[in-house]
């Protein structure tokens, strides 16, 4: 369902590291990598969902569904901790330290729900999916779309111009 891990992965780590492995990130390029790793955040995240609308559609009714929603949650909690692994990496300018860090908290939080999700073992596809559609999940985005418009507003104010994909839409 969706992107392969590795390719995943790959997507992550050069939006972290600006793409050239053998270089590491640049200096001065913080910003450019803080919006590759939004963008590509974002990107995944929507592709995933997509798959689980298009996969349920086709799916039978059972075990079928379950498996769907069962590997859904499981691709979205590795993508979250990609997203998480590639923020860490990532040397923010001394007044950006906070807000990046309320950022990496805010996906830390969805990253631990859909964990919580998927290691319950919910009988259902049924189940699986009012789980992820509860307050607390929808809470939670929102936190963390919060966290990314203040960041947002940090790195405007640090004189930069980069559009970090704050409403799941990449600029």
């Amino acid at each position: 369902m969706g992107i392969p891990r590795p390719i995943v992965l790959l997507l992550v780590a050069a939006a972290a590291c600006g793409g050239n492995a053998d270089a590491g990130p640049a200096p001065g390029d913080y910003f450019a990598q803080l919006q590759r790793v939004s963008e590509t955040a974002h990107i995944q995240e929507r592709g995933l969902r997509r798959d689980l609308r298009v996969r349920l559609e086709e799916a039978p009714p059972g075990e079928d569904r379950k498996a769907v929603a069962t590997v859904f949650v499981d691709q979205s909690a590795r993508l979250y901790q990609d997203v998480l692994d590639a923020l860490e990496t990532l040397n923010p300018p001394s007044e950006l330290v906070t807000v990046q860090q309320a950022f990496i908290d805010a996906w830390r939080a969805q990253l631990d729900l859909t964990v919580k999700v998927r290691d319950a073992g919910s009988p259902s596809a049924d189940r699986i999916l009012e789980q992820l559609e509860s307050p607390v999940f929808h809470e939670a985005a929102a936190q963390t779309r919060a966290a990314c418009d203040e960041l947002q507003a940090a790195v405007a104010a640090a004189g930069s111009d980069v559009d970090l994909v704050c409403d799941g839409r990449p600029s």
